[in-house]
């Protein structure tokens, strides 16, 4: 579950951009060398294995993700292919149109 506020950003340019940050930390994690990390903590060498979660941290998963998304048919970059859709646009319309029709005075 993901819950955010979004007081300054738009709701959901803002979910993709944190959809897209859980999947290049999700894919950081995958790259980490857990056979030499668990050596090293065998070893009690924490130089090393701090060394082996910063070396994936420091990778840059970005090709690597745009390579998988453009393999399921999705765009390469999700947020410009959002704003080039038109999508919020048109449902920012239609929803103002569905709430002018709705409106109830108190008086």
């Amino acid at each position: 579950m993901i819950d955010q506020s979004h007081n300054l950003k738009g709701k959901i340019e803002a979910m993709i951009q944190t959809v897209t940050m859980a999947q290049m930390l999700f894919s950081k994690a995958v790259i980490v060398d857990y056979p030499a990390l668990v050596v090293a903590q065998k070893d009690c060498d924490l130089v090393r294995a701090e060394s082996l979660l910063q070396d994936a941290f420091a990778t840059d998963v970005r090709p690597a993700i745009q390579d998988w998304r453009a393999s399921k048919g999705l765009p390469k970059d999700p947020i410009p292919a959002f704003r080039e859709s038109g999508y919020l646009e048109r449902i920012t319309k239609e929803r103002a149109a569905r709430n002018s029709r709705s409106v109830s005075s108190y008086a």
